[in-house]
């Protein structure tokens, strides 16, 4: 079997266990390093890697250790991410918690939104990009075009998000000109693949 060309290094605090989906099946080899445990910085640590992700849980949010290895990686121009989890058991949802990223990190895009059900767990995603709706609320997951109403509530997020890759163009998170927010499940298991087709994209450039 090929071995993964992507090395990805997963940044997050002690605290916090990646999800499954991060650990098992992604188109990469990861790295873990755990931000808090160690004295030592990740770049310090020199790891030899391709891309740098960044995995927040909503439920504590983004500390001041998050924000100075961030910042190593960015003024580096590595490809970043920010991969937020925990959406299921916190206040604050995947939107919430780009609005601080924006504030304290980098303006991030946003490839895909998260969608609720009834009771407001989320169960899916909606692509920005094709208005296609990732439904993970069975068993597989089902993608099918969003409704007209889906489409013009999303629309300013939609515009916002067009707009900047043809500021910075199509390119520029390979570049690391900007960086990309990614939701993750816990019990639906959405941002996994795509997560993985950011990274196969990454992978043959």
């Amino acid at each position: 079997m090929k071995e993964p060309r992507i090395r990805l290094l997963l940044a997050f605090d002690t605290e916090t266990k990646p999800a499954e989906q991060l650990t098992d099946g992604l188109a990469s080899q990861v790295i873990n390093f755990e931000i808090s445990r160690s004295g030592q910085t990740a770049t310090e640590l020199n790891f030899e890697v391709d891309l740098f992700a960044l995995l927040v849980d909503a439920r504590s949010g983004i500390s001041q250790q998050m924000v100075e290895i961030w910042q190593e990686y960015a003024e580096r121009q590595f490809p970043r991410l920010i991969l937020v989890q925990g959406l299921e058991f916190a206040e604050n949802d995947f939107d919430d918690i780009v609005l601080i990223g924006n504030r304290i990190l980098e303006q991030f895009a946003t490839p895909f939104l998260v969608l609720h059900d009834d009771l407001g767990q989320p169960t899916g995603l909606i692509s920005l990009e094709d208005n296609l709706v990732h439904d993970y609320s069975g068993a597989e997951v089902k993608r099918y075009s969003a409704d007209s109403e889906l489409v013009d509530l999303i629309k300013d997020f939609q515009d916002e998000y067009l707009q900047l890759y043809s500021d910075l163009g199509e390119d520029g998170f390979a570049q690391g000109i900007f960086a990309i927010a990614i939701p993750i499940g816990i019990h639906k298991r959405f941002g996994g693949i795509e997560l993985n087709s950011i990274l196969e994209a990454l992978a043959k450039r």
